[in-house]
């Protein structure tokens, strides 16, 4: 890459929050037609310094200061807003993490993109629809006149994403820059999108400025590597030299904290043991792993499924038949006590609908549940209150599964105001405050906001109120999805420590098959709502049986240590 002439040059970027540094002195390049991939944690740096180079940052708190920030050898610092409009639509495209909340809801997928032709003014006028319609084909969107008319609640999140890639590269930009654009996607469309960009970028020769904090993602993807902790640049170097030799304690927290599907271990890695230089740890042997299923499966079921079917209504017509979508279709399954059972499968495939029937926030349409032998269909409110003591979920997102204005003693606290556990205010904050604890938080989170906790802290919340009530199954609903790989790491680890000390059983629902098959005794693989593969984890990762899951396993980011 050195004989390659640099598209941008940044040269000792600082940004800074009142007295606070948030970016101290950056400096690097991206070279014409290279992909360079910034890595790290949340809170190291990376959107911001994305947000800066496209002059994102106007009309923020936030001091800004650099020696050189250009772009094809123009000075960005001193741009106008004007200046700004007309480089972003022309040399420089961007593709945000959340494309739901990038689009606007009111406004069709088509015009929303034609807006930033004519902004720009890019093209002739009158070719201007047919330019979205034909960059709807090149970011491969199925029926591209319907997505033109389509509201963005109508589509897919991969489809979402697409219309968001084709919106950032119609004016061909030089430069891409593409903030987390895979984070929470299933790993099918995650590596369509990748591939879909890394496509246009041979094509167009075009630099791509691609932001993750998954190291074992990047390194099928880019060119070179910057590793960012807490607003620095702490290693850089080729995709080779960072995967083989990484140098930085940070840098080898962060490759080995993702679960590796060769090593079983027992507790997984995180960036805290390598800085504590501790670099052995404990494999689980095949032999041990057989043993604990063997005592596993020769008790009775905690959970049957049988048959299970949740049906939604499509339309709703008087005289004609109505039509009716099936999301879950005949799925049967055994849990048992002490087990982790994982599901599987690609968004709308059904997983989230299994988890709300079963403690009946969203009622089957036919089939049977049983909880220890006794069926839970049908129950009456009591009966309903003490089975959702025993059976507890735990959400995706803890920012939303948390109320923003409520200190997080209090939410933890309801729950056993609620069920009537504890009696006494005194008492029940000393629970709330053991709980804490348990899952590795203080005392002094009790008077803390949601806003003021990290996302991995969050987490700890939500689990630590769904054990408030002291339960047996906990649902786990994508529950790691969107935490950094390090903090992934420490969740996991909890869990399975709370699982191991409390005696838990656990239904652990992900796309991410690398993570499921870390934490799970059996897998469940799901497809369009029917259930099309099961096995122990280890055998159905490495001799699938069924195309699909060979399609899901294949679509994992290939471990590289």
């Amino acid at each position: 890459m050195s004989n390659k002439k640099p598209l941008l040059q940044v040269e000792g970027l600082s940004i800074s929050f009142k007295e606070k540094l948030l970016i101290n002195g950056l400096s690097f390049t991206v070279n014409s037609n290279e992909i360079v991939a910034i890595v790290g944690e949340s809170g190291s740096g990376k959107s911001l310094t994305a947000l800066s180079i496209a002059g994102l940052l106007f009309q923020t708190p936030l001091s800004i200061s650099s020696q050189k920030m250009e772009l094809s050898e123009q000075e960005l610092s001193h741009l106008s807003q004007k200046d700004w409009q007309n480089v972003r639509g022309r040399e420089l495209g961007m593709v945000f993490q959340e494309p739901q909340s990038s689009l606007n809801p009111s406004l069709r997928c088509g015009i929303q993109v034609m807006e930033r032709l004519q902004q720009n003014k890019i093209g002739i006028p009158k070719d201007q629809r047919n330019n979205v319609l034909q960059a709807f084909e090149q970011v491969q969107l199925p029926e591209p006149k319907r997505i033109f008319k389509a509201y963005p609640h109508e589509l897919s999140g991969g489809q979402k994403q697409r219309v968001m890639i084709a919106m950032a590269l119609i004016g061909n930009p030089k430069l891409l820059i593409a903030d987390e654009p895979t984070t929470a996607l299933d790993v099918t469309v995650q590596k369509e999108i990748l591939t879909l960009i890394k496509d246009r970028q041979n094509a167009h020769k075009m630099s791509v400025l691609f932001i993750s904090h998954d190291l074992s993602l990047v390194a099928h993807f880019a060119d070179r590597v910057l590793v960012m902790h807490q607003g620095r640049i702490v290693e850089s170097g080729t995709v080779t030299k960072i995967f083989k030799n990484p140098q930085d304690k940070y840098t080898q927290g962060l490759l080995y904290a993702r679960p590796n599907p060769d090593k079983r271990l027992k507790r997984l890695p995180t960036v805290a043991d390598f800085s504590k230089k501790q670099k052995s740890f404990i494999s689980i042997s095949k032999r041990e792993r057989v043993k604990k299923h063997q005592a596993l499966y020769t008790q009775k079921p905690l959970l049957e499924v049988k048959g299970l079917v949740k049906e939604f209504p499509l339309t709703r017509n008087w005289f004609k038949k109505n039509q009716r979508l099936k999301a879950v279709d005949e799925v049967s399954f055994k849990l048992y006590p002490g087990e982790t059972l994982g599901l599987v499968g690609e968004s709308g495939c059904g997983k989230s609908t299994i988890t709300r029937a079963l403690v009946d926030l969203d009622p089957p349409t036919a089939g049977e549940i049983r909880y220890k032998g006794r069926s839970i269909v049908g129950l009456n409110s009591k009966e309903l209150r003490d089975l959702r003591k025993q059976i507890q979920l735990v959400f995706q997102d803890p920012f939303a599964a948390l109320h923003p204005l409520k200190h997080i003693g209090d939410a933890i606290k309801e729950p056993i105001y609620v069920h009537s556990l504890i009696r006494g205010k005194e008492a029940q904050k000393q629970r709330v405050i053991q709980l804490l604890e348990q899952v590795g938080l203080e005392s002094e989170h009790y008077h803390r906001y949601p806003h003021q906790l990290s996302g991995g802290e969050r987490q700890r919340v939500v689990i630590a109120r769904a054990l408030a009530t002291e339960p047996q199954l906990l649902l786990l609903d994508e529950s790691v999805a969107a935490l950094d790989i390090s903090v992934q790491a420490q969740v996991l680890n909890l869990l399975n420590d709370l699982k191991e000390k409390l005696q838990l059983s656990y239904l652990f629902i992900s796309h991410d098959l690398n993570v499921v098959k870390y934490m799970a005794d059996r897998v469940l693989v799901m497809q369009k709502g029917i259930l099309v593969e099961e096995g122990e984890a280890d055998d159905l990762y490495f001799h699938p049986k069924k195309p699909y899951t060979r399609k899901l396993i294949a679509a994992m980011p290939v471990h590289m240590i």
